[in-house]
């Protein structure tokens, strides 16, 4: 009877229940709320260039050095979603002077200095268990100390600006919590302490009526070591986020086509002050840029990492002519044709959305030229040649179906400094040697529709 009984249950049992979809389950995000503080040091180049409306005088200044400092902040957090204040100083050792290489009448010398910067910012980032992805942006305040000294024998005339200016500030960076109190930070930041009109002294005369513009800006990498306060325990329940076991398949190979907006920055630095006044000619120009890419990513969970090469037409050529007296002008031109990138990728996936950052070698055809005319003789200084640099930049990619991504990223491209001799014998400037130097940097804005293999 056992037995029978036995076998009439197991004939009325159900057939087994079928397998389901992977269940949502929380998925450990760190506690980040709370008051930190922090100490920093990284990288500054500063920019910064000097121009007198309706004047040939204009000067350009840029130079790399550290940057040492503090910050503090309070972190709010609702989920994933962590935002809150924060205010930093640093001490900025990127001091920028130029002076003329040969003797001449007409002398100028250069000084540009950022003493120290602070901001005070907002921060919102996006947690993926302990990493923290964030932009950043708000108020900046600097000491800025720049003067222009212009000696035409006997005469010397000058331009200065001391004081403290009011600015803006934006930025991206990435954070780890290594342990429940403390975390690691890298950061890029972009700083512009605006104009200041600067009016003209003279040792002879009480004023000598030119006005002229100086311009100021900070680009800075900087990495930190954070100590936050609290018992360091992980979010009650109200704050868990819930994630799926698993998430979008990023890895494969993927082909994009991509357009935008590029910035061209073109420099040329009279550094030996060629005929006369030591002419710092500055341009900037934007135009259009259109593109493809193709890439391969690797993928460790929420973690996704990638090799991609790029090539974009840029155009943005910059041109202009300047009168310098009778018989006397300087036309200039500057134009990077295309631009072609090698650069590696880290992001964080979190759902369908990535976030990055990119950086790698970049080449660029650069067609520059500026010449020097007197009357029927004429005096060149020229690049013509392709150059390789650096770039680096952020973005972020949303895959809208399994083959199929958007993005849209900001990019830096800076493609050196090249020195050019004299042609054209002009006042002797072959013979004597003359030289000028040559800087060529993009900004790119940059959107694109990728197909995922």
């Amino acid at each position: 009877m056992v037995a029978l009984t036995s076998v009439s249950r197991a004939t009325d049992m159900p057939a087994a229940m079928p397998a389901k979809s992977p269940m949502y389950m929380p998925a450990p995000v760190s506690d980040w709320t709370g008051l930190y503080i922090s100490v920093q040091g990284g990288v500054a180049r500063r920019d910064a260039s000097f121009e007198v409306s309706g004047n040939a005088l204009s000067r350009d200044g840029s130079n790399t050095g550290a940057a040492v400092g503090g910050s503090a902040g309070y972190n709010l957090q609702q989920g994933n979603f962590v935002y809150g204040p924060e205010g930093d100083w640093n001490w900025i050792g990127a001091k920028a002077s130029a002076a003329p290489h040969v003797a001449t009448i007409f002398r100028t010398s250069t000084t540009y200095d950022i003493n120290w910067l602070a901001t005070l910012d907002g921060r919102v980032g996006l947690a993926v268990d302990s990493t923290l992805i964030y932009l950043t942006g708000g108020a900046a305040l600097g000491h800025v100390k720049n003067s222009i000294l212009a000696n035409n024998g006997p005469i010397a005339t000058s331009f200065t600006q001391d004081q403290t200016k009011v600015g803006w500030t934006v930025g991206a960076g990435v954070e780890h919590m290594f342990a429940p109190h403390w975390s690691a930070r890298a950061q890029f930041r972009y700083t512009d302490l605006g104009k200041s009109t600067a009016s003209c002294a003279s040792d002879v005369l009480s004023t000598c009526g030119d006005r002229g513009e100086f311009n100021n800006a900070l680009m800075m990498g900087v990495v930190g070591l954070n100590y936050k306060f609290g018992d360091g325990r992980t979010p009650s329940s109200a704050y868990a986020s819930y994630a799926p076991l698993s998430v979008p398949i990023w890895a494969g190979g993927y082909l994009r086509i991509q357009g935008g907006v590029a910035g061209h920055h073109a420099i040329y630095d009279n550094s030996d002050c060629f005929f006369g006044p030591c002419t710092f000619d500055d341009r900037n120009r934007v135009g259009g840029t259109v593109g493809g890419l193709l890439g391969y990513n690797w993928q460790l969970g929420s973690f996704v990492y990638a090799v991609e090469g790029d090539w974009n037409w840029i155009g943005a050529r910059t041109s202009r002519v300047v009168d310098l007296g009778p018989g006397f002008s300087t036309s200039s031109s500057f134009e990077v044709n295309w631009l072609a990138t090698l650069r590696g990728r880290a992001s964080l996936a979190f759902d369908a959305t990535l976030a990055y950052v990119t950086g790698g070698v970049a080449f660029g055809h650069v067609k520059d030229n500026v010449d020097f005319a007197f009357n029927d003789q004429t005096a060149s200084f020229a690049q013509n040649r392709t150059r390789a640099g650096w770039t680096a930049g952020v973005g972020v990619e949303h895959m809208f179906s399994p083959h199929w991504t958007a993005r849209a990223e900001f990019r830096y491209v800076d493609l050196g400094k090249t020195t050019a001799s004299c042609s054209r014998n002009l006042g002797g400037c072959v013979s004597l040697g003359y030289r000028g130097d040559f800087s060529n940097t993009l900004k790119l804005g940059l959107v694109g529709l990728a197909y995922k293999f």
